[in-house]
């Protein structure tokens, strides 16, 4: 293994592990602010903390078009799955959005023209059959729980994400896509603030409820998107999301610390389908390669 992919994998890792910790801190902060706003805040202080990060680098600031593409992906992303946030659990949100480890080699096939091997259809069945599994309630099999459908949502632009960045990152600055992509990502969800939700926190609200988008912000957005650029420059597609594999165990680990959460036993199983599901389709990274 190459220095470089080595050092792209473990850039991956540190940023999954933070990754897998927004779900809990996001459904916190959701008890007190409204999605769009909660975005808002959040993509607003990271675009502030990478441009003061850059200005003392003296690092050239510069928009570009890649960037503010990935920013409406990010965007609509990130909206699906606060919205899922708001009627559905932390633990179950990380493993659904997991599912987008799935669709990344489909999406790859598309713009690389990589093969599709018979791995990952056996994957993509077994991690439909544990979605079902986690997110039905058998007592009522006809109810469907709106959150965990906007999830999935999410999980598809997820996937497309992680593709595009592997596309763009080669051709253009990371610091310019990293910002590019926060910044629009705050000016969208302000945008939606304005048009669908109501305006009448006061700033003191803000401040005294401010730990959870702190942390959003800075640790889990401009920190982690700027790494990711940097992670996926040297580590394919495939490889990049089979690392994000981990993040649904992360979730749950914080998920259960911060927010006391737990999986009856047919969600166990679920979840569980769905963790074998993203590990089956690792050989097809080591395939594609060759």
């Amino acid at each position: 293994m190459r220095y470089d992919e080595l050092k792209g994998l473990l850039i991956l890792t540190l940023i999954t592990f933070v990754w897998g910790s927004t779900f809990s801190f996001t459904k916190i902060a959701l008890e007190v602010f409204t999605p769009f706003f909660l975005l808002f805040l959040r993509f607003l202080l990271g675009a502030f903390a990478l441009f003061l990060f850059l200005i003392l680098k003296r690092q050239r600031i510069s928009i570009n078009f890649s960037g503010v593409i990935l920013g409406i992906i990010n965007f609509s992303a990130i909206a699906f799955q606060t919205f899922g946030l708001r009627y559905t659990t932390a633990t179950k949100t990380a493993f659904i959005t997991g599912l987008s480890v799935l669709l990344v080699p489909f999406f790859e096939k598309l713009v690389f023209k990589n093969k599709i091997y018979w791995n990952l259809w056996l994957a993509v069945f077994t991690g439909f059959i544990g979605l079902i599994f986690l997110t039905t309630d058998f007592s009522s099999i006809s109810t469907i729980n709106w959150g965990d459908f906007l999830v999935l949502v999410c999980a598809v632009l997820y996937a497309i994400q992680i593709v595009y960045i592997s596309y763009v990152v080669e051709r253009r600055e990371i610091f310019d896509l990293a910002f590019s992509e926060i910044l629009f990502t705050a000016i969208f969800s302000f945008l939606f603030f304005l048009i669908f939700e109501p305006r009448n926190l006061p700033l003191n609200f803000i401040l005294k409820n401010s730990l959870s988008v702190i942390y959003l912000g800075i640790g889990a957005t401009a920190f982690t998107l700027t790494l990711q650029l940097v992670g996926q420059k040297y580590v394919s597609p495939t490889k990049s999301a089979l690392i994000y594999n981990l993040e649904p165990v992360f979730a749950t680990l914080f998920a259960f610390l911060l927010l006391s959460e737990k999986l009856n036993f047919q969600q166990i199983i679920g979840a569980s389908l769905i963790l074998i599901s993203l590990f089956i389709s690792i050989p097809s990274s080591f395939q594609n390669k060759s």
